[in-house]
């Protein structure tokens, strides 16, 4: 699967990522942020991956010992598929901090705020599960 986005487009020749946020009533407001591009995090810039269907789950030198073929072939790339974040592009728009105005600061603090906010209710939902709720 493809990593989620946290911008709802990119414009690469303005260099803009739109994301929707909420105005005072609710409404929701698309607003243009001003991005760079940065190494990718999840492929450091190599524009691939192992997939993680075959490593995700952790491998020992168990796994490479028993079976010589298997470690040639991980080594080899012959298990890796376009990175799931960048699309093989090796980079990431990221928001340009450093070109902010104040309201697209305010949008920033929105974006990390709805961050924290889904990461608190993951956690519960998993917390609930754990329990049996």
């Amino acid at each position: 699967g493809r990593a989620r986005k946290w911008y709802d487009s990119f414009d690469e020749s303005t260099m803009t990522a739109e994301v929707t946020v909420y105005g005072d009533d609710d409404e929701e407001v698309v607003e243009a942020l001003p991005v760079k591009f940065e190494v990718c995090g999840l492929c450091d810039g190599t524009g691939s991956h192992v997939n993680p269907s075959i490593d995700s789950g952790g491998l020992s030198s168990d796994d490479f010992y028993d079976d010589p073929d298997f470690a040639d072939d991980y080594g080899s790339g012959r298990y890796d598929v376009t990175c799931y974040e960048c699309g093989g592009k090796r980079v990431t728009p990221e928001i340009d901090t450093g070109r902010l105005d104040a309201r697209q600061k305010e949008v920033l603090e929105e974006l990390a705020q709805r961050a924290q906010d889904d990461a608190e209710y993951e956690a519960l939902v998993a917390s609930e599960i754990r329990y049996g709720c």
